[in-house]
């Protein structure tokens, strides 16, 4: 139960970080905040200061910042809203100037404030990153062994070389983590049939940049294609402070990579079913990782709990940056649309888009919780 109700707050965190972020950016550009929100559904809470409402509510998933004046205002069913003559916003009885109002602020504000909450996501995941890769180290790519009369063995690879770049075809990675290539050869296995080269870039031993290619060679034993080096997936401690934050980098570049490619995936229809997790099965995954986590006490258990929490948090920055209507990224396009044209889309016209996008997603919400039940149970 109390690794039920971490992975519960866990979640919460990440959302509260980034509605923080369109809050702070906000507040930095003189616009009022007229709620700001933990979950969704009818209010449980609710503490009005400083002429903002903080609200918790029923369903602990999402979230929001309610800005006056922008877009999507509509959208807050509670609210009893009133526009008066000369442009001021009365909301649930509390007066908002129409200088402090969203749409009253110049596009590239606008667009600062929208992107606030992304950015946080990623500003989130790199700060527990830090701690992460200070405590446990990275997983560099070293090769940890090259098997003889494989095709690997003749190249010049040997055991401690690190890996840097790979290649295959036209498809060419930089490598800075164990997962990067792990990543990359998942993504481009299906390339090994067609009979294309695999290049390596790599650091010998003695500290000089090679490169070696090869042809990696079919395997009936095991039914795969296999080249004939293995390398290290182990953490290892870094040098200095310089080599803690270039590695917290990486790993959250890895998480931005990773969630990248999983969205092309989905689309393209290479993820199955159980591929897709939804917040029920975030949280029954938290919840499980957690309690596997306890057994090596404390420490280890909030470092398992930050490496979900990086792996989420970026995650979710990235999806918000997709250019859907009702997400960040889609009303970013929106106002990128009037920085362009000094003109932009009718207002009328792209909140309507917005609420049919929150509709889309809404319904896409509620397939992906069934989804999650249904494989849970």
């Amino acid at each position: 139960m109390i690794s039920l109700i971490l992975a519960v707050l866990v979640l919460g965190l990440i959302i509260v970080f980034h509605e923080l972020g369109h809050f702070l950016l906000a507040r930095l550009f003189s616009v009022s905040v007229v709620s700001f929100s933990l979950g969704m559904g009818p209010r449980l809470w609710s503490h009005v200061s400083g002429n903002t409402e903080y609200c918790i509510r029923a369903i602990p998933f999402g979230g929001s910042c309610l800005m006056a004046g922008e877009e999507l205002q509509d959208e807050d069913a509670d609210s009893n809203i009133q526009r008066e003559p000369d442009g001021r916003l009365i909301i649930d009885g509390r007066y908002y100037d129409r200088s402090g109002q969203f749409l009253s602020k110049k596009p590239w504000q606008r667009f600062l404030i929208i992107a606030g909450g992304p950015l946080f996501n990623f500003i989130m995941a790199f700060f527990l990153s830090l701690i992460l890769t200070a405590s446990l180290g990275a997983d560099k790519p070293y090769v940890a062994a090259v098997e003889p009369d494989m095709p690997a063995y003749d190249t010049g690879l040997e055991k401690g070389d690190l890996i840097t770049a790979i290649a295959i075809g036209d498809e060419r990675a930089s490598i800075k983590l164990s997962r990067d290539l792990q990543l990359f050869l998942y993504l481009n296995e299906d390339d090994f049939s067609e009979g294309l080269p695999v290049r390596l870039e790599y650091i010998d031993t003695e500290g000089h940049r090679e490169s070696a290619e090869f042809y990696p060679a079919y395997s009936d034993e095991t039914e795969s294609w296999r080249m004939g080096l293995s390398y290290s997936i182990a953490y290892m401690p870094l040098s200095g402070p310089l080599e803690v934050v270039s590695y917290s980098i990486y790993n959250v570049r890895y998480c931005l990579i990773s969630a990248l490619q999983s969205i092309k995936l989905v689309l393209t229809g290479g993820a199955q079913r159980e591929d897709v997790m939804g917040p029920v099965r975030m949280v029954n995954t938290i919840d499980q990782t957690v309690d596997e986590a306890s057994d090596y006490g404390i420490w280890m258990t909030l470092l398992t709990v930050f490496n979900i929490m990086i792996i989420i948090s970026a995650s979710l920055g990235v999806m918000n940056l997709l250019p859907i209507p009702a997400l960040d990224g889609g009303r970013l396009i929106f106002i990128l649309i009037e920085m362009v044209t000094g003109k932009g889309v009718p207002k009328e016209i792209e909140a309507r888009i917005h609420v049919a996008g929150m509709a889309v997603l809404l319904m896409l919400m509620v397939l992906i919780m069934f989804n999650d039940i249904s494989i849970i149970v």
